[in-house]
């Protein structure tokens, strides 16, 4: 069953807020084809053909999805689920590749704003925020949500077209983090804006680079 976001606090839905098993056929076949090739099919047999299928819930809900590459070596998939978890957010997708969701742009653009400071690469990384469906399911003992349709593939591109070191934000985010947490959030940062008339199409923030950095998008601007 499809069921709308309730107020949980700061952090998305957890699973445990439906009482009934998905009846919306469209949304569980994408979920099939998305776990297909990334979970054992030992493991895709006991969720969709066994005890697993009553655990499968789909939320409607507007999250920021944060995609960034994986910020290693200093830190561990351990460490950025925690990470995540500590701002009510939830990994969905690991590997040279992070996507996360929060309920908080607030909060998805301090843990990006973090991941940039404290990595010794200079990381790809986007928010995109968007009306959304996600899956919520039990699968090998773990509790996972998916979101759903074309978000993340969106969170993706922008993820590719913000540079090195830069967080690409979409108009959605910009216009849901407003001017006052911008200028709280991004202090010592670059942030350089796209426009379309008068309103703010996409945005980038570019964090200072460690002091001893030795290539940097601010060298060119005399700020390293």
């Amino acid at each position: 069953m499809l069921i709308d976001q309730v107020s949980m606090g700061h952090g998305l839905v957890p699973c445990t807020t439906a009482v009934a098993p998905p009846d919306d056929a469209a949304w569980l076949e994408l979920l099939s084809e998305e776990l297909l090739d990334e979970v054992p099919v030992e493991a895709w047999r006991k969720l969709f053909l066994g005890p697993g299928y009553d655990s499968i819930r789909f939320v409607r809900e507007t999250a920021t999805l944060l995609c960034c590459e994986a910020p290693t070596p200093e830190w561990s998939e351990i460490d950025v689920r925690m990470l995540a978890a500590r701002f009510g957010g939830a990994v969905e997708r690991y590997g040279p590749r992070i996507v996360m969701a929060f309920a908080r742009p607030r909060a998805a653009l301090e843990v990006a704003m973090l991941l940039q400071r404290t990595c010794s690469r200079r990381l790809r990384s986007a928010l995109f925020t968007a009306p959304c469906v996600a899956a919520c399911f039990e699968v090998e003992g773990e509790s996972r949500r998916l979101t759903l349709g074309d978000a993340p593939a969106a969170a993706r591109g922008c993820a590719d077209h913000a540079p090195p070191g830069s967080i690409h934000l979409c108009a959605a985010t910009w216009r849901a983090l407003g001017p006052a947490a911008l200028e709280r959030q991004t202090h010592g940062a670059l942030v350089t804006t796209e426009y379309q008339g008068d309103e703010v199409i996409s945005a980038f923030i570019t964090p200072a680079p460690p002091p001893r950095a030795d290539l940097s998008t601010f060298a060119g601007l005399g700020l390293v």
